[in-house]
């Protein structure tokens, strides 16, 4: 990710790259104690609805990321000294942006199947964000490729950083949701229950290091639709 006008560089997560510098900058290493310094290094509480079309079929993904109050205030500094914008709220806008435009990378952090088969999305309008409450709210929605029927096909997702430098879990105040016109369907979140092994390869990550691309999945809330 591009911060400002400073050089390019390929971020290893989207969101570490636009607070990489801020973090290091402030002598992270020297306030932490060493279990702080282990994967993950930011949270996410997600929001997740899914919204249907007229014939009851899932079209999109309508997600609010609400990042940790410690890494929200990092990035949150270093939109206001680096974004272009008359106000911090256009500030924010462009960093909503960049990091949108960065996450196609990883699909978004969105993992969805119809079955057993992988359904892909794409956002659709512009990404948000907000501070509330001295957390940062992250909005967008994902468009599906394709409709999927939740009543006649297993809808299940998952969303999470590949590489778990940030641990993205459900808001336990505000659960996923799915709504058809006969009423609202059962949401099952399966709670990730990692092998102790890769627990502790997490744990031996530092900051500057990158786990295995699918070293998140493991550590992953796995949620699937019932439509009865």
């Amino acid at each position: 990710m591009t911060l400002g006008r400073g050089p390019a560089r390929a971020p290893r997560s989207a969101w570490r790259a636009a607070a990489v510098a801020t973090l290091l900058a402030g002598l992270l290493w020297l306030v932490l104690p060493g279990t702080a310094l282990a994967h993950p290094h930011a949270w996410i509480d997600i929001d997740i609805e899914l919204e249907t079309d007229a014939s009851d079929r899932v079209i999109a993904l309508r997600q609010t990321w609400i990042i940790d109050p410690t890494y929200s205030r990092y990035l949150y500094e270093d939109a206001m000294e680096q974004f272009e914008g008359a106000t911090p709220e256009e500030k924010l806008a462009n960093l909503a942006s960049e990091i949108l435009d960065n996450l196609a990378e990883y699909d978004w952090y969105t993992e969805l199947h119809a079955d057993d088969r992988r359904v892909l999305g794409q956002p659709e309008g512009s990404a948000t964000m907000a501070m509330e409450r001295r957390q940062l709210h992250f909005r967008f929605r994902l468009l599906l490729d394709e409709a999927v029927d939740p009543r006649s096909r297993t809808l299940r997702y998952a969303v999470y950083d590949p590489t778990y430098f940030i641990e993205i879990l459900h808001d336990p105040e505000s659960p996923p949701r799915l709504e058809l016109s006969t009423g609202p369907c059962r949401m099952d979140i399966l709670k990730p229950r990692p092998d102790p092994a890769i627990v502790a390869r997490a744990l031996a990550l530092d900051f500057t290091q990158t786990g295995e691309a699918d070293l998140g999945r493991h550590f992953a809330e796995k949620v699937t639709a019932h439509c009865d």
